[in-house]
């Protein structure tokens, strides 16, 4: 059985191919998409997230100015992949939110990829799948964390 420094180091050198992987991937997608990686990161970022998020968030999640994610967003608001709407709760906002033919771009270009996570997770037990689940979330949090130096997200 591995020391747990080799485990400590086996875990940080898979999560770091995974990473790489995950950006060959968006490489890729962005290619198929024909747009640059950073558009196409924000249209991920816009069209797969569980509530529509603001300009302000955008550019957290980019690790872009509030001002290059304006310009980001003006870029795609003219080629008509995303819509800027009011927020509903406090109209001095904005929400982003993708159009159908961005949505439909972007599941069809990770249709292949999320097919074949589904399937690899499927090989796994309910047991296991329970604890790879638990490993990825700790693993996003500490994440999370490092991103905002133990700070809360704003």
């Amino acid at each position: 059985m591995p020391s747990a420094d080799a485990q400590r180091s086996a875990f940080a050198s898979l999560l770091q191919e995974l990473h790489d992987a995950t950006m060959q991937a968006g490489f890729v997608t962005a290619r198929r998409m024909n747009l640059s990686t950073t558009d196409a990161a924000a249209i991920e970022h816009i069209a797969l997230a569980a509530v529509p998020i603001g300009p302000a968030e955008l550019s957290v999640r980019l690790g872009v100015t509030r001002s290059s994610a304006t310009e980001i967003i003006d870029r795609l608001v003219r080629s008509g992949h995303i819509q800027r709407r009011r927020d509903e709760a406090d109209g001095r906002r904005f929400r982003l939110v993708p159009t159908d033919e961005a949505r439909d771009l972007v599941a069809v270009e990770l249709a292949p990829l999320e097919h074949r996570v589904e399937e690899i997770g499927a090989s796994f037990t309910v047991q296991q799948q329970r604890v790879i689940t638990e490993f990825l979330e700790a693993v996003a949090t500490a994440h999370r964390e490092f991103a905002t130096d133990g700070k809360p997200e704003r």
